[in-house]
């Protein structure tokens, strides 16, 4: 059995668990180093010389799935030369948002702020076809579809995911993409085609009653082929071969809650599925972020 460390935030990708190997392992990027009294800055400043000129990086081991994550999170992308500085570049992928009917006001303000940033977008309504309509007549090029979540959030994610074609974005209501992940979903897609990826797990920012929690990075894998499918009802993912996912660390989803609404989503979720309420990440959630575990 694979024990688990409690330790300093990984330099790459800011998790606090280790794997306990022969050198610590971070257990969501892949990061191994030879102990866990490390300097964050020297080790990102090490990784970055390593990637991009081939210097000695001493304690630090890097498998390739483990190198693309720290790459892309440094702004490094490969290439047939090798690691270079990555450029904004545009894309074509597709905001897909999932909400309810009572939501259209936070659907029109979230298309409002970052829909000009994707080339297309989706909204599925757990509403009336009037709602969505109303959607479709506000926002011009807006597809927007009616259809019950009936307590499963994959088969909505789903139903998103046939309407799309290449990469989508699915955000909720109460989440946005950040100002680095809108500049580095261009280079991020077209890198993860040429590696032949299809699901990509992109860290989550939450900040409860304004304030950023424990819960980091919170990985969501929400940027995904069009083709993909997602299981679970709750806690949904990608069904996806390991070897055709990675994270990317350059930028993240802000995710915005009230207290209140922590415990009772876990509440809800417990009641549409065992285990599903978490105790754990709720109890992440409403803890500060430099806070001690």
């Amino acid at each position: 059995m694979d024990v688990i460390l409690a330790g300093p935030r990984c330099p790459i990708c800011g998790n606090d668990r280790w794997h306990d190997r022969i050198l610590p392992e971070c257990t969501h990027c892949g990061l191994a180093v030879a102990e866990l009294r490390f300097d964050a800055a020297q080790v990102r400043d090490a990784i970055a010389a390593y990637l991009a000129d081939g210097c000695e990086a001493p304690g630090i081991t890097l498998s390739p799935h483990a190198a693309r994550n720290a790459g892309w999170a440094l702004g490094l992308v490969e290439d047939r030369y090798g690691w270079v500085r990555a450029e904004r570049r545009t894309h074509a992928v597709t905001l897909g948002i999932i909400a309810r009917g009572s939501e259209r006001a936070a659907v029109s303000a979230m298309l409002d702020t970052v829909g000009q940033n994707f080339a297309q977008a989706i909204v599925l309504i757990d509403g009336t076809p009037g709602e969505a309509a109303a959607l479709a007549q506000a926002h011009s090029g807006l597809q927007a579809v009616a259809h019950p979540l009936d307590g499963d959030f994959a088969a909505q994610r789903n139903r998103v995911q046939a309407m799309a074609d290449g990469w989508v974005l699915q955000l909720d209501t109460d989440e946005r993409p950040d100002a680095a992940l809108l500049a580095a979903l261009g280079w991020i897609t077209a890198a993860a085609d040429r590696a032949g990826l299809r699901s990509l797990g992109l860290p989550r920012r939450n900040l409860v009653d304004g304030v950023a929690s424990a819960l980091w990075p919170d990985i969501q894998y929400r940027l995904n082929r069009a083709e993909v499918r997602f299981a679970g009802a709750v806690h949904e993912r990608p069904v996806v071969p390991f070897e055709r996912t990675s994270l990317a660390l350059a930028g993240a989803i802000e995710h915005r809650l009230e207290r209140a609404r922590v415990i009772e989503r876990s509440r809800v979720y417990e009641a549409m599925s065992a285990g599903a309420g978490r105790p754990g990440d709720e109890a992440a959630l409403l803890r500060p972020f430099d806070a001690a575990p």
